[in-house]
């Protein structure tokens, strides 16, 4: 079942890949659903490793994440885009989403093999993914487009999709930041708060764990209310294991948790042993009493006993809680910048 995003996405009636104008090497499709996922699996991997972020897609993710898409049109919404040869190169996915602000953000996610990374590829894609959502805008106030780029550094000249959103007339809106912690050794002993405790994640528990975990970020910059299909998302992710997870409860409630995961095909083809400690949230009660930072250790040591050599997580380098400053503290270095670009949509 679609979200409301997604039924207010038919209001267009011209496909997402009718709207490209692109040069004589490529032309753009509609989506063909799971069979699909393969091709467009290779470019995401394709482009990650190209900037420098060897998190790996797999089939089966793109499957899980597909069947449940909100605010967004499978029919109408994605375009895949292919080399005169066939060979599917790039793909792009629009969507919508109503922040807790009053913001409605037009998103347009548009990976693309390194070969054609390019310039006028780039923004004849953009291009098309404004006119598209155009409509969607047209009953808010304030709506602005949302695209997503790797950066240099907040102190570096843009380059490739970072400086040609800027040429476009977006502005970086948000910073975030990859970091890996290169081994697990000399792991910091912390303490929880008294009264505080982790306990054994139990099946009844897990969705009333991801739901605090979406609570917890209210009144963040981009926080929307969850959907069930959110949840459900979330439960049918491949990697899902609560026998990771280090949930810390003070009586019945939730007060922090750090939701870890291993991707076994990421390891076998990067050649490596990682384990990912994401999903990190305090509730706004309990936070600045070092719940995260112990979760986090205690999760470290977990993927040490699973056999492990390092970790990896992600942030917003803006974090009002100093997330980034606890993450380096606790061994982790710094990988690459990723930014949100947004810009206006013009009335």
């Amino acid at each position: 079942m679609l979200g409301d995003g997604a039924r207010l996405a038919t209001v267009a009636t011209v496909h997402l890949a009718a709207r490209m104008t692109l040069d004589t090497r490529y032309t753009a499709r509609p989506y063909r659903g799971r069979p699909d996922h393969p091709a467009m699996t290779a470019v995401l991997a394709a482009y990650r490793e190209h900037v420098e972020d060897p998190e790996m897609p797999t089939v089966e993710l793109l499957d899980v994440a597909y069947a449940h898409l909100t605010d967004c049109d499978p029919d109408n919404d994605i375009a895949v885009i292919e080399a005169a040869d066939g060979e599917v190169v790039a793909y792009c996915r629009v969507s919508r989403t109503d922040l807790q602000s009053g913001t409605r953000d037009c998103i347009v996610f548009a990976p693309t093999s390194p070969d054609h990374l390019a310039e006028p590829l780039f923004h004849a894609i953009v291009v098309a993914g404004e006119e598209h959502m155009r409509p969607w805008a047209a009953d808010v106030d304030d709506a602005r487009y949302r695209a997503y780029a790797y950066h240099p550094g907040p102190c570096e000249p843009a380059t490739e999709e970072a400086a040609w959103l800027e040429a476009m007339g977006y502005e970086p809106t948000e910073w975030g930041a990859s970091l890996v912690r290169p081994n697990l050794d000399e792991i910091p002993d912390r303490r929880l708060p008294d009264g505080v405790e982790v306990r054994p994640v139990t099946s009844d528990q897990v969705r009333h764990i991801m739901e605090e975990h979406w609570e917890a970020f209210r009144g963040d910059w981009d926080f929307r209310e969850p959907t069930p299909e959110d949840i459900d998302g979330e439960l049918a992710t491949p990697h899902l294991d609560p026998s990771l997870w280090k949930i810390a409860w003070a009586g019945d409630q939730v007060v922090g948790q750090v939701k870890s995961f291993i991707n076994p095909e990421e390891n076998a083809e990067r050649g490596y042993l990682r384990g990912y400690t994401e999903f990190i949230s305090t509730h706004r009660d309990w936070r600045n009493r070092g719940i995260a930072g112990t979760l986090l250790a205690m999760s470290l040591r977990e993927l040490k006993d699973r056999g492990m050599t390092e970790a990896a997580l992600g942030v917003d380098t803006h974090n009002p809680g100093g997330a980034f400053q606890l993450y380096t503290s606790l061994g982790f270095e710094l990988q690459h910048y990723h930014v949100v670009y947004t810009k206006p949509v013009a009335h």
